[in-house]
C-alpha cells in the first residue's frame, strides 16, 4: 500500500522511517509549518500540553511546570524523559481531558500550552476551573510547489491512502484541492488521527476512518487490518 502522510516537517522523517520499517511504502508532505513563539507560562496548578510540538519547546526552554496533563504518548514521553510528572487521558484528544479530569481540575488554575489554532473543546474547562491559554507556536498553511506536486500525485491515483494527522493539516490540504482532487479522495482510504479531524473531513463530504488509538502506531495497525481484509477478498 502506498501511503501519503501529512505531518509537520519537524516530525515527518521519524514517522516515515517507522512506516517504511514496517514495510509500508510511505511518502510525506508538510501542509503546515510551525512558527514558534516567545511565551511565558502563568502561575498554575495544572498545565495541559496538547502536542509533541509544545512539549519539545517546553523542554528546550526548560520551562518549569507543576502538574502536567499531556495528550498523546509521544507528548508524555518527551516530557517524562525531561523529568516532568505527567498524567495522560485514556483517549488522546482534548475532549477526553474535559471528561476524565473534570473533578481533578475543578476550581484549579489550569493553563493550556498549545498552538494558536487550538479547538474549542479545551475551553469548556473554563466552566469549572480558572482556565487560560498560552500559544507556543503559530500554524501557517502551506501551498508551495511541494504541496502542489502532492496534490497532482493524488489526482493521478499515485496513493492508496492518506493520513491526516490534525484538523489544521486537513484544512490546509483541502484548501489546495480542486473538484477533481475531491472526487479522487472520495474513493481513497482516508485516515484521520482524532475525532476533530474526522469530523472536519465529514463536513467537507469526505469519509475517514479513525484508528483505535490516536497515534501513528494506531494508524499502522489500522493499515495492516485493511491490507489483511483486502488480501482475503
Amino acid at each position: 500500500m502506498r501511503v501519503l502522510i501529512l505531518r509537520p516537517a519537524e516530525l515527518l522523517q521519524d514517522t516515515l522511517a517507522m512506516f517504511r520499517k514496517a514495510g509500508i511504502e510511505a511518502h510525506g508532505c508538510p501542509f503546515v509549518s510551525l512558527n514558534y513563539e516567545n511565551f511565558e507560562v502563568p502561575d498554575h496548578d495544572y498545565a495541559i500540553v496538547t502536542s509533541q510540538n509544545s512539549a519539545r519547546e517546553i523542554v528546550k526552554r526548560n520551562i518549569r511546570l507543576k502538574r502536567v496533563i499531556a495528550i498523546g504518548k509521544k507528548t508524555a514521553e518527551t516530557l517524562r524523559n525531561a523529568g516532568y510528572e505527567v498524567l495522560v487521558p485514556k483517549r488522546f484528544e482534548s475532549s477526553a481531558i474535559v471528561e476524565e479530569f473534570r473533578d481533578l481540575l475543578r476550581g484549579k488554575r489550569v493553563v493550556a500550552i498549545r498552538s494558536d489554532r487550538g479547538g474549542e473543546e479545551l475551553r469548556k474547562i473554563s466552566e469549572f476551573a480558572d482556565f487560560s491559554e498560552v500559544s507556543a507556536y503559530r500554524i501557517v498553511k502551506l501551498n508551495g510547489e511541494e504541496q502542489k506536486r502532492e496534490i497532482e500525485r493524488v489526482k493521478a491515483g499515485f496513493y492508496d491512502a492518506i493520513v491526516f494527522s490534525s484538523r489544521m493539516i486537513a484544512e490546509s490540504f483541502l484548501d489546495n484541492c480542486d473538484e477533481e482532487c475531491i472526487r479522487v479522495l472520495r474513493n481513497m482510504l482516508l485516515i484521520a488521527i482524532g475525532t476533530p479531524t474526522a469530523e472536519f473531513l465529514k463536513k467537507r463530504g469526505l469519509s475517514a476512518v479513525i484508528p483505535d488509538e490516536f497515534t501513528f502506531e494506531g494508524v499502522l495497525r489500522l493499515i495492516r487490518t485493511v491490507e489483511g481484509a483486502s488480501s482475503q477478498c
